[in-house]
């Protein structure tokens, strides 16, 4: 842990298991991401464009906003479908993993891989190191969290549903969208 970039050891005392003195973990992989903060609902958008800006390209959230605009992808910068865009799960008040149904759903972006090597050789208390548009800090998620939370996105918020400015699936379900998919960059 003493060699880890300053970010992923505070990730690391933030998370769920930061405090379990009787585990140790191996940095697998970290690539430093500079975070971008959302205006409004373009948590998917921010997600792609902190993905691109680590391609060294010079992809913009306008530009790829615009883009989706005119591919009718979304009307505020909403993305209810992972087939055309990084990681999404139900976003919790402190931004952790939660099981909401889908009514939370938020999109992430996985950089970073914190393997658990005292328990077991299965994947259960290891992290993931995230970065999304609502902080500017680096976040360390379980990554069984994350994938349970992404498993049970199955419908849009019914406020969301009602309301004409965002782009849903017709029926509102997000089974064929969202449920079960991960993007790899």
């Amino acid at each position: 842990m003493e060699t880890w970039p300053i970010q992923v050891i505070q990730a690391f005392n933030r998370s769920k298991f930061g405090r379990d003195e009787t585990k140790n973990y191996e940095l697998i992989i970290y690539k430093p991401i500079q975070p971008i903060l959302q205006e409004g609902p373009q948590c998917g958008i921010v997600a792609l464009a902190m993905a691109m800006s680590n391609q060294s390209t010079n992809t913009t959230v306008q530009s790829i906003f615009d883009k989706a605009k005119e591919l009718l992808y979304t009307i505020q910068g909403e993305l209810f479908d992972a087939r055309v865009i990084p990681q999404l799960y139900d976003s919790d008040a402190n931004h952790e993993p939660c099981i909401k149904k889908g009514h939370r759903a938020h999109w992430l972006l996985v950089h970073g891989h914190l393997k658990e090597i005292t328990s077991s050789p299965s994947n259960e208390y290891d992290l993931v190191l995230v970065q999304h548009g609502k902080s500017k800090f680096l976040g360390a998620f379980s990554l069984l969290d994350l994938f349970q939370s992404n498993g049970q996105l199955l419908e849009a918020d019914p406020k969301r549903r009602i309301e004409t400015e965002y782009c849903l699936p017709k029926d509102g379900s997000l089974q064929e969208t969202l449920c079960n998919l991960f993007i790899a960059i």
